[in-house]
């Protein structure tokens, strides 16, 4: 009964747009603007858009065209373009009834009901009483309800579906520093074959649906501009890229050590299969699937319900399972602290992803002072894989800063500031620590025999690494062909290297 109300209710509800009445009804400009309110009154809302167009062009603060061209807009089911037409007009109209209510309307149609029962409220509040805020009360109502129901059957249902997370990881889990303000530019489709303004409604849905999926976890803002924009899209006919034809699109991500901090999306404006049209209902689901993995879901889904699927056919938006994989992802608690070691189809992650799970959570440890444990972490991914540079350097900073913690033992030190150095040899503060550490001990860094002596004591020890970087230290201090036989001998027995290779000497 409730969903043939709301039916009902949205077919009455017809939107009713009263302009200012400030300016002179007499002037040119006024008089442009009554034309195209005429043209929309009769059902001619293309026409409308199109010359409330050209009158913005020459004036685009007028409040009364700019209301008259988010009702237009909103007549062609360009909702988001509506919405930001609309928004501007509340800056300067908050009190104004009706654009609260074309407000309302909006969100309704971009299915976010909770704005929409924002702006239905702040509309009653402004409007006088009539059978009109009558029926919207109950359809306020209606939405209060139908959402809770919504996101009550959501929460139940994703409790039994769980995740795909370490199916998607990549080469390992990656995710935006503050992902409830990811700075998005959209470049114009305008001239690129095949491409209609409908896309871009298509566009910015598929964020919005992932916005709300997450209860605003993941948010977006958009800019006029690509300055200083995180994601970009841009939309392409491009057929002859194989990596286009797969998926109807293509994202390029770059990382940082905070995580993700660029990402590209290309959108087909042409179906690659059949090289004509391609399909709204289509290329939203390429959308949803594009964003996906400017997101952070590097992979595929195993499951064909799922948007993160790579065939993109019998979806319906967003899966809970998706919600959920993207909501871990996201979580407090950073997912590489528990990581499976085999994917969503029981196959052993490669050893790359392993060793970038341990350089996430060796990472994450240095920056919260844990460095034993980040040693512990990084020396795993090192063996797992030794080019990777990022986990060389946050070894080299890990044992550094805690040679230098108090409480550290004197005789631990030592070592510790080695490792450093075998790790990153281009760590300046460990080699200034370490020779300021071998002064204070009474022996002189600058010494060929001094560091000759340290590097045999470290071998006879079993430091191989320690003894590497002492031999090293003495090449850079004098050129002597048995320190270069011992140092060759432990390379070939220590066969992991920073890099994948031996280190050369490091001159001073």
């Amino acid at each position: 009964m409730k969903k043939i109300l709301l039916s009902c209710l949205c077919l009455l509800l017809c939107s009713q747009i009263a302009f200012s009445k400030e300016n002179n009804q007499s002037s040119p400009l006024q008089k442009e603007i009554g034309a195209a309110k005429q043209l929309l009154s009769s059902g001619r809302p293309e026409e409308c858009e199109a010359k409330v167009a050209e009158i913005l062009r020459s004036d685009g603060t007028n409040t009364d065209a700019l209301q008259l061209h988010a009702e237009a807009l909103f007549q062609l089911h360009r909702y988001h373009f509506a919405a930001d037409q609309a928004k501007e007009v509340l800056q300067a109209k908050p009190q104004d009834p009706e654009i609260n209510l074309l407000l309302g309307k909006i969100y309704q149609s971009i299915h976010q009901p909770g704005r929409a029962v924002e702006f239905y409220n702040k509309y009653l509040q402004l409007a006088k009483a009539s059978n009109i805020t009558e029926q919207y009360k109950t359809l306020v109502q209606v939405l209060q309800d139908e959402a809770k129901s919504q996101s009550e059957r959501h929460a139940e249902q994703r409790g039994k579906v769980g995740n795909y997370l370490s199916a998607v990881a990549g080469i390992g889990y990656m995710r935006w520093k503050d992902p409830q303000a990811i700075r998005v530019y959209v470049k114009s489709g305008e001239g690129v074959e095949g491409y209609r303004p409908e896309f871009e409604e298509a566009l910015r849905q598929a964020f919005d649906d992932w916005t709300e999926a997450t209860a605003g976890k993941i948010a977006f803002v958009f800019l006029p501009s690509a300055e200083n924009a995180q994601m970009t899209v841009i939309w392409t006919s491009d057929l002859k890229a194989p990596a286009l034809k797969a998926e109807a699109g293509l994202e390029k991500s770059s990382t940082g050590p905070d995580g993700l901090e660029k990402a590209e999306i290309l959108l087909l404006t042409l179906n690659p299969f059949k090289e004509g049209p391609i399909g709204t209902n289509y290329l939203f689901n390429v959308c949803l699937h594009e964003i996906g993995h400017g997101l952070g879901l590097q992979g595929h889904s195993p499951y064909t319900e799922d948007i993160m699927s790579p065939q993109l056919y019998t979806q319906q938006g967003l899966s809970d399972r998706d919600v959920n994989t993207v909501l871990t992802l996201y979580s407090a608690e950073r997912p590489s602290e528990n990581l499976p070691d085999k994917d969503e189809w029981g196959r052993p992650l490669s050893p790359q992803i392993r060793s970038q799970h341990l350089v996430q959570a060796g990472t994450a440890a240095v920056m919260a002072g844990q460095y034993d444990k980040a040693i512990e972490k990084l020396e795993s991914a090192l063996e797992l894989n030794p080019n990777n540079d990022l986990a060389c350097k946050n070894i080299s900073a890990a044992a550094n800063n805690l040679a230098i913690t108090p409480g550290t033992a004197p005789e631990r030190q030592q070592s510790l500031l080695r490792l450093a150095l075998y790790w990153q040899p281009q760590n300046q503060a460990a080699r200034q620590n370490l020779d300021s550490m071998l002064q204070m001990a009474g022996k002189d860094p600058k010494l060929f025999a001094v560091r000759q002596a340290l590097a045999d004591q470290c071998a006879s020890s079993g430091d191989n690494k320690g003894a590497i970087v002492e031999y090293r230290e003495a090449l850079s201090l004098k050129d002597d062909p048995a320190v270069k036989t011992k140092l060759n001998t432990l390379l070939a027995k220590n066969a992991i290297h920073p890099g994948g290779v031996p280190p050369a000497s490091t001159k001073k």
